[in-house]
């Protein structure tokens, strides 16, 4: 069932338009993720769908219902904000069970309701205290609590960790998708962080000057890229594009890129490449690997291998990530945490393409796939 729907929606700011065109729905139980560089429009679509700004065109509908027109206190959402925004006079049992007090719920009903949503986030032995006597995690919990005690359709989460520290975002993070796939929620949340957007969501929309580049699962995101942008924008380190020109050796195709010529990976859909044209080949920093380290059995159908001196080196424990340049431009390989490697050092590289992708230069589209059987992505999807 489709608990959330945004139709052909327009949203201005004097003359500057914000969102463009914004088309999506997610079901019951959807954890979707808007994700983007600052000044994407992702916090502006959070803001259209609770109802804090009105939009310029276009509809908003949840659970079947037409809300565009509605004030957030009646579209039947909760949000939990970057800031908390919790009273700093009440106690956390009263800031937890403010809505329900307004709403005029029976002082029972509203007790019991604090208690279970105290037991779930773990803030039982907090109730009797205020914000001020809190830390940021807990903060945040009871934020998340007050939103949770009043059981909406949607939750709207506005880059609620941006506060944290590091270890405790990790932390509230594992919270937070626990918490979904406990209560099989309806959640929107926003982020600028693409860890937490592919750690979490079972959607993410990736938006990019108020359009939605790319809309899908976390893993159709990161393997299947639409574009250049949401393919280095997905991706820590960002995945590797290199400049070359599209040409038929005999019955293959391979990218000239200068120095070398890279075979085609045999997944992409060549009838959609000509002669000459212009296009840039994607490879994940994880798909490099030093060659002495790749045993001969583990090898695929196609790799690439070269040699490159390396410019810097950044062990992060689990991986070693090897910085050189290839043509001039800049290329990152992450290789295993016991890597033994030196910037000023050459070294054999074996590149697995296996995942690589191919982008039109000029327009910096995403050449299609093909599957086993020679289908394209077009002829899967009809």
């Amino acid at each position: 069932m489709t608990t959330l729907a945004v139709e052909n929606l327009k949203k201005n700011f004097g003359s500057t338009q914000v969102l463009k065109d914004i088309d999506m729905e997610i079901g019951t139980g959807d954890f979707l993720v808007l994700v983007g560089p600052s000044g994407c429009g992702k916090s502006t679509l959070l803001n259209v769908i609770a109802g804090l700004e009105k939009q310029t065109a276009g509809q908003v509908m949840i659970a079947g219902r037409d809300v565009s027109n509605l004030q957030p206190k009646e579209r039947d959402i909760a949000m939990v904000f970057q800031s908390y925004a919790l009273y700093p006079s009440m106690t956390v049992e009263r800031n937890i069970g403010f809505s329900l007090e307004m709403a005029g719920v029976d002082k029972a009903v509203r007790a019991e309701r604090i208690r279970e949503v105290a037991e779930l986030l773990k803030i039982k032995d907090l109730l009797k205290r205020r914000p001020s006597q809190l830390s940021g995690g807990q903060r945040q919990r009871v934020a998340m609590g007050r939103a949770l005690v009043r059981e909406p359709q949607v939750f709207l989460f506005d880059e609620p960790l941006s506060n944290l520290d590091a270890k405790l975002r990790v932390d509230m993070r594992i919270e937070i998708k626990k918490l979904h796939q406990r209560l099989g929620a309806t959640i929107v949340y926003v982020t600028h962080d693409q860890i937490e957007a592919m750690t979490m969501a079972t959607k993410i929309a990736v938006m990019k000057d108020g359009i939605i580049q790319q809309f899908g699962g976390p893993k159709d995101i990161y393997d299947r890229p639409s574009n250049t942008f949401v393919a280095t924008f997905m991706g820590s380190p960002a995945m590797n594009l290199l400049s070359g020109v599209a040409r038929k050796a005999g019955s293959e195709w391979v990218v000239d890129h200068g120095s070398q010529q890279v075979a085609v990976p045999r997944h992409i859909d060549v009838s959609a490449l000509r002669e000459g044209q212009e296009v840039l080949l994607g490879i994940r920093p994880e798909a490099v690997h030093l060659t002495a380290e790749v045993a001969h059995d583990d090898r695929i159908d196609q790799v690439w291998e070269f040699e490159r001196v390396i410019d810097v080196t950044e062990p992060t424990g689990p991986a070693t990530l090897a910085l050189f340049e290839i043509d001039g431009t800049e290329f990152h390989a992450s290789l295993s945490g016991d890597a033994v490697v030196e910037a000023g050092h050459s070294y054999a590289f074996t590149a697995d393409l296996a995942k690589a992708l191919v982008f039109d230069a000029l327009s910096e589209q995403r050449i299609a796939h093909v599957d086993e059987a020679g289908a394209s992505e077009a002829d899967q999807a009809a």
